[in-house]
């Protein structure tokens, strides 16, 4: 009995035979399905976000070519601007007043004058849009750009010869400010150059020990190593130099005409100086006409030569169709040691047919000081007078700027076995730019001093565009 129940208790239910394998064969099917649609909705999900990614990269490259015409209208712009021999004072849309076609877009430039401050401002404003059969993709720029002038420069010179050709920048000096030479940039030793340095031709001559070099770099070692800190750029586009007719232009403006005489402001008749008043006598005599600065507009034109000297209160331009003597120092009225103080409006100017001398007279023999912007049309400006001769004066200081047709030697020396210089005649040079001459200028100088100098752009923004498609309607 008991093996019995033992032999019923672990008997087992077998499957019939084909069962197992008809199972197996649904639940692979099943998974089979399964992955399929898996696949199926990856593949038409990846598909979907290739589309949308060709899509928004079309988008993209549209954009992108709207830009770069707006860009490139923006850049028409400024070079129309930049041909005209007089410059708008009126909104004006320089090519068309509808939109035109430009590299398979479509593209709409106007210029607006801003005459408000001391320079015209020029908003040059570009629109831009490509044609699409989805969306018009449209972008738009606007350039804020001024006109460049001589006055941009601590040194402008047109040709770098004359007495003491060629007219080297030397180990010594510090050029406190920005430089243009329309010609070769001479360099002897390891000058300073605080500001951007330019000329117009491709190599720099160097002294180069004795032995004197042109080369396209900007360093000669051992013998000259200049120091551009804020870079120097060689075979730039020239800035047309001054004629002749800019001293006929500033004669027909002046407030004030004379004939070959001396001028002294502030001049101190006994009961201490004038401020705000200019004396003027014929050369060679002692009396004297005294005139208010602001009764005229301060434009000074004097046929022939002239001398000048004193304290200024106001702003002067001082016009000759010969030239200039500076025989004492030349200061504004709001000065110190260090020239202009913050916040002054005393402005000199001086603009000589001819040259700019600083005379060889007593009060010279011990430094001379000059805070002017000085234009010698047909010379040298800051010529020194006996340059090579007699003992040592000491230092020439100008606080300002310096524009001339050919450079001018302001003394001699020599350098010892150490590499120092020693003044043997005329002025060290201690020459500092006035960066107010970015925003304010001597009187009348706006009226010659911006021609063919070119462009410099103060701002670029991108702004709010406009469909051109739908221009106007």
């Amino acid at each position: 009995m008991g093996g019995t129940r033992m032999s019923q208790k672990t008997q087992r239910r077998r499957p019939r035979p084909g069962s197992l394998m008809r199972n197996e064969s649904g639940s692979t099917l099943m998974v089979v399905m399964v992955f399929a649609v898996i696949m199926l909705i990856s593949v038409m999900a990846i598909m979907e976000i290739g589309a949308q990614d060709a899509a928004l990269a079309m988008r993209d490259i549209r954009a992108s070519q709207a830009f770069y015409s707006a860009e490139a209208g923006a850049e028409r712009g400024q070079a129309w601007l930049k041909g005209q021999t007089s410059f708008p004072t009126n909104p004006i849309t320089p090519f068309s007043d509808s939109p035109e076609t430009f590299a398979g877009s479509l593209y709409h430039i106007n210029i607006t004058p801003d005459a408000s401050g001391p320079r015209t401002i020029y908003t040059v404003t570009s629109y831009a849009t490509v044609v699409d059969s989805s969306r018009n993709r449209s972008r738009a720029i606007e350039v804020d750009i001024t006109p460049t002038a001589f006055t941009d420069y601590l040194y402008y010179t047109n040709r770098d010869v004359g007495p003491g050709s060629p007219g080297y920048f030397r180990t010594g000096d510090t050029i406190d400010g920005p430089v243009h030479v329309n010609d070769e940039l001479a360099i002897w030793g390891d000058p300073v150059f605080t500001s951007r340095v330019e000329s117009t031709h491709g190599t720099i001559y160097y002294e180069n020990g004795g032995c004197p070099t042109s080369i396209a770099s900007i360093s000669n070692s051992p013998y000259d190593i200049p120091d551009f800190q804020e870079g120097c750029e060689l075979g730039v586009e020239a800035i047309p130099w001054l004629s002749q007719s800019s001293i006929t232009t500033l004669k027909n403006m002046a407030g004030l005409t004379l004939s070959s005489r001396k001028i002294e402001f502030g001049r101190d008749a006994g009961s201490g100086p004038m401020l705000g008043w200019l004396s003027h006598s014929k050369l060679n005599q002692t009396s004297w006409t005294d005139v208010e600065l602001s009764s005229f507009n301060g434009i000074i034109y004097v046929n022939g030569s002239c001398e000048v000297y004193g304290v200024v209160d106001g702003q002067v331009t001082i016009v000759s169709n010969g030239h200039i003597d500076i025989t004492d120092d030349l200061l504004v009225a709001n000065s110190d040691a260090d020239g202009p103080r913050p916040g002054c409006d005393d402005m000199i100017g001086l603009v000589a047919g001819s040259k700019v001398d600083v005379q060889d007279t007593t009060p010279n023999g011990s430094d001379c000081v000059i805070h002017a912007h000085i234009m010698a049309i047909n010379n040298q400006g800051c010529l020194v007078e006996h340059y090579g001769q007699g003992a040592p004066r000491g230092v020439l200081t100008v606080v300002g700027g310096l524009a001339q047709d050919k450079w001018g030697p302001t003394g001699t020396g020599y350098y010892d076995e150490q590499g120092e210089f020693h003044l043997l005649t005329g002025y060290e040079r201690d020459f500092h730019y006035d960066w107010r001459l970015r925003t304010m200028l001597p009187p009348g100088y706006s009226a010659i001093v911006f021609t063919g100098g070119g462009f410099a752009r103060l701002a670029w923004r991108e702004i709010t565009p406009v469909d051109l498609e739908n221009y106007g309607s």
